[in-house]
């Protein structure tokens, strides 16, 4: 089982020879975030990465956003979403997102912040209104990055395939 600090995803796109973009993700097992980009990017030359994610942040995410669901935490919260019965915000509703200042360099870390709201169009909204400088570059609900977070320990264990760093011990 690898480390969670080790299992990263690094999301991006694939350069097509027609100017046209397709995102896609790739799982990397390697040291450091920025060993992890430079894995694949080495890898697949016309992989242009645009982001990356440790399984240890999604779960601290994931922690934080079920906090937030079950209203222990608040939040910026779309007019008209309600809990439900039990006080509980379903996880369809609980959002992150992902994004630079626009007066930010890129190269600094990206702005994470926690909305609730009825999609993702909604939450990139909500969030934009309150930060007006945010250029959102993801947006993800509670139950996206759970999935995520299941496929990831998949990774970890060895169960799903993923680019490998020489050197990182299981």
């Amino acid at each position: 089982m690898y480390d969670d600090s080790r299992v990263f995803l690094v999301a991006g796109f694939w350069a097509k020879l027609k100017k046209a973009f397709a995102s896609s993700s790739v799982y990397v097992i390697a040291d450091t975030a920025t060993i992890a980009t430079s894995l694949a990017k080495r890898c697949m030359p016309q992989f242009q990465p645009a982001g990356v994610m440790s399984l240890s942040e999604v779960r601290r995410y994931v922690a934080y956003m079920e906090r937030i669901a079950l209203g222990d935490e608040i939040c910026l919260m779309q007019e008209g979403v309600k809990r439900g019965e039990n006080g509980v915000l379903a996880s369809e509703q609980v959002f992150v997102v992902v994004g630079f200042s626009k007066s930010q360099s890129p190269d600094k870390d990206p702005i994470v912040n926690f909305v609730a709201a009825k999609g993702e169009a909604e939450a990139t909204i909500l969030q934009q209104s309150a930060m007006p400088s945010l250029s959102v570059s993801g947006v993800a609900s509670l139950s996206q990055l759970i999935q995520l977070m299941k496929t990831m320990e998949q990774v970890a264990s060895g169960e799903v395939p993923a680019l490998k760093e020489q050197g990182v011990i299981r």
